[in-house]
């Protein structure tokens, strides 16, 4: 189970900069409309997992350090992505 939890952080992580890294010079109505909503959908994603993750400590499936380490980086991708849709 930890490791699944290792998998989909790696993998948020690697959305999250794949999305953060893209800039354009600038952008049309319906780009930036294509932003916002890629932006609101991993917004959603990650406080999903954020959720499963808070449920999967409470079980007993995760160790103290494994869920501290994941919420934090968890923590920063959705404060990156919210400081995203605030500059757009």
């Amino acid at each position: 189970m930890m490791l699944t939890v290792v998998a989909c952080a790696v993998l948020t992580a690697a959305a999250g900069y794949w999305i953060f890294s893209a800039r354009g010079e600038s952008t049309t109505g319906s780009e930036r409309e294509a932003q916002l909503q890629a932006l609101e959908e991993r917004k959603q994603a990650v406080y999903d997992n954020l959720k499963d993750l808070h449920f999967e400590h409470r079980a007993g499936k995760l160790n103290d350090a494994d869920f501290e380490r994941t919420r934090v980086m968890l923590e920063q991708e959705a404060a990156g992505v919210v400081a995203a849709l605030r500059q757009l």
